[in-house]
């Protein structure tokens, strides 16, 4: 005969939940230094999650399913996210020669100041009194660029040698947690989601499905359209004969991503048209641009993140914003999760201490 099963004391149940939280707070402190490559795999794989279901449906093998689909789809991912920070490396290392080079001749020579420069709308005086100060001759050139040297640009490469190296262990662990969570995230989750609900009652699981969905629409809103964004802006740079025009359209599409980080690449762009004399050209691409953004920012993102969400975009925006300034940029993602936990926990509160809340929308 079975003995009956003691129930717990208040202060056992006290001292466990301490026990709980202190071993929580050692795990958090252990992992902190790892904690955005953590977070950046768990985005990716609950954004990627319905492609990786594609993926193992392509072969019914167990093997393939178990190990096969993850090991390829991270693979992938690795490809996709290497292969164009290696070239950009190469680039810059090739153009590197290029501006040392330029820098030299004008320490020599001086910049000779652009016959458009004067003609530039709102600016262009100052910015003709600016170069003439500068840039125009040879002292003024050697002094602007008195920090720019191949010592000094060694040195700044042996200072990101160890943050490169940070970066690259950083991405190594989130493709190694990312293989881990496409192999057992079903596992995971029919274990997590029972015992969210012990804990936190049935609104857990709604709320669980809210954060998929924050991360979902903020995926699709932030880097599928800023990649389009950016290929919209890209043809612009093409039409008006922008230096690097394929590379320019390619880091407008990267930094798309990041609200109002467009408008710093195409304007950069606009003034290599103003030192060339393309001046209308300049002029062309900042208001194309801008109103490539006025349109994206103002009426396709807030449909996008906030028709998945279902959360106002202001809120989404706010997350992105706070989560960008304090996480870097998985807080991006981060971000909007927490204000879709904060908006549901508060419509179920809200919805609680409401006379007639079973009325309520």
């Amino acid at each position: 005969m079975e003995q009956p099963t003691k129930r717990l004391t208040f202060f056992q149940i006290s001292a466990t939940v301490a026990a709980a939280g202190a071993l929580a707070l050692c795990a958090a402190y252990v992992m902190s230094r790892i904690l955005p490559a953590i977070l950046w795999a768990f985005v990716l794989a609950i954004a990627l999650w319905p492609t990786f279901k594609r993926v193992q449906g392509w072969r019914p093998s167990p093997l393939w399913h178990r190990a096969g689909a993850p090991a390829a789809l991270t693979l992938l991912i690795a490809i996709l996210v290497a292969a164009p920070v290696g070239l950009a490396a190469i680039e810059i290392v090739r153009e590197a020669d290029g501006l040392l080079a330029w820098i030299n001749d004008a320490r020599a020579h001086g910049v000779a100041v652009p016959d458009t420069i004067g003609q530039l709308p709102w600016i262009g005086d100052d910015a003709l009194r600016w170069w003439q100060t500068n840039l125009a001759t040879p002292k003024a050139a050697t002094e602007f660029f008195a920090g720019i040297s191949p010592r000094g640009v060694l040195g700044l490469t042996r200072n990101l040698g160890p943050e490169i190296l940070h970066r690259a262990l950083l991405f190594a662990i989130t493709l190694l947690i990312l293989f881990f969570l496409f192999r057992d995230g079903e596992a995971v989750w029919k274990r997590a989601l029972p015992l969210a609900e012990k804990a936190f009652g049935p609104r857990s699981g709604p709320i669980a499905h809210h954060v998929i969905d924050a991360i979902h629409g903020t995926v699709d809103g932030l880097v599928l359209v800023g990649f389009a964004e950016g290929l919209v802006i890209g043809v612009s740079y093409v039409v008006t004969g922008v230096p690097h025009s394929i590379a320019f359209a390619i880091v407008t599409s990267i930094v798309a991503a990041i609200p109002f980080g467009a408008p710093l690449v195409f304007c950069v762009a606009a003034m290599l048209l103003f030192g060339l004399g393309k001046v209308l050209a300049g002029i062309g691409v900042v208001v194309f641009g801008f109103l490539v953004v006025f349109v994206v920012d103002h009426f396709i993102r807030p449909i996008v993140i906030g028709g998945a969400t279902r959360i106002p975009f202001l809120l989404v925006l706010l997350g992105i914003l706070g989560g960008l300034s304090s996480l870097g940029m998985v807080g991006l993602f981060v971000g909007p999760a927490i204000m879709a936990i904060f908006t549901a926990v508060w419509r179920d509160l809200t919805l609680e201490i409401t006379p007639g809340h079973a009325q309520a929308p």
